[in-house]
This record gives structure tokens, C-alpha cells and sequence, in this order.
């Protein structure tokens, strides 16, 4: 099910400047956006309240911290196991993101592993579980774009963009 917010113009200002370094303290962003610090505070508030911003994290270089291979795996699954087993394998640290999919397969699990051996290791025991039909991976060669940023727009930038 979709959830919406209402975000306004300056939930948006406040998220962009927080996606540009959310180490930034309350002061130095109402300075930046021309309002009270207590305006930043009580909205920032609001927005950790409803979900909209979920955590605050150090964005990691993960070969620098050993995880030297990224994959995608395929994963086709029993009818009426897809929760199940995508629980199970979401409580493994080397799983990044996990997806319901359309087309060949069920789920499409993105994982960071630390070597060859390790996604070996990874991929045998997913087809030990008796609800994993079958997998296809695929490693990583190179990164073109891996942004973990969700973007925030106004209406205004969106169609300067080229999008109605």
C-alpha cells in the first residue's frame, strides 16, 4: 500500500539540506534557510514522528570496510512462502535490499559480500531452504551510479527536469 505525506516547501528546503550533510546542527540550517531554529527543530520533529526521515547513518565506502562484491540474485520461491523466506534471508547482514519482482523471479535480493567464497557460501545456503526453487546471480563488474539518497524535489524542479 502507498503511503503519502504532506510535505511542504520547506519540509522539502529542510530534507535537501539534511540529504547535503545531516550533521548540519539546527542553528547552521536555519541560518542556510532564512528561519527560527526552533522552526527547523519542531519540523524535523514532525518528520522523524511520521516515518519520513527513518534514522541518521554515515554513508560507508563498503570495499574500504572489506565488503569487496556486490551481487544481484533472482530468487524464484513456493507459492505462498515469498514473506517467509524473504524474512529469513533479510536477517542475513550481506543482504543490502530485498524486492518483491515482477517477471522471472519472485525476489530480487542486492547483497554485499566480502569475496567469491563468501557470495558462494551465500547463494548454497538460500537453495538449501526447501522454499528456494532457484537462483540467478549476478556480481557487480563495475558501479555507474549507486546513490542512497532519496531525492526531495518541489513541483518547480520536477518540471524543470522535464518531468510533468
Amino acid at each position: 500500500m502507498r503511503r503519502t505525506s504532506s510535505l511542504d516547501g520547506l519540509d522539502r528546503a529542510i530534507l535537501q539540506e539534511l540529504n547535503i550533510d545531516a550533521r548540519r546542527s539546527h542553528r547552521e540550517l536555519a541560518h542556510r534557510l532564512k528561519i527560527s531554529p526552533t522552526t527547523v527543530s519542531n519540523r524535523i520533529d514532525r518528520l522523524e514522528k511520521e516515518g519520513i526521515i527513518k534514522g541518521y547513518i554515515p554513508v560507508l565506502d563498503d570495499e574500504l570496510v572489506g565488503w569487496d562484491l556486490t551481487a544481484t540474485i533472482g530468487i524464484r520461491i513456493s507459492k505462498g512462502k515469498l514473506r517467509e523466506v524473504e524474512e529469513r534471508l533479510a536477517r542475513d547482514p550481506r543482504a543490502y535490499a530485498i524486492y518483491d519482482v515482477t517477471g522471472d523471479f519472485d525476489a530480487l535480493l542486492i547483497g554485499r559480500f566480502r569475496d567469491r567464497r563468501d557470495l558462494d557460501r551465500f547463494v548454497k545456503h538460500a537453495l538449501q531452504d526447501p522454499q528456494v526453487e532457484r537462483t540467478n546471480t549476478q556480481v557487480v563488474l563495475n558501479r555507474v551510479k549507486e546513490e542512497r539518497r532519496v531525492p526531495v524535489s518541489t513541483r518547480t524542479d520536477e518540471r524543470a527536469a522535464g518531468n510533468p
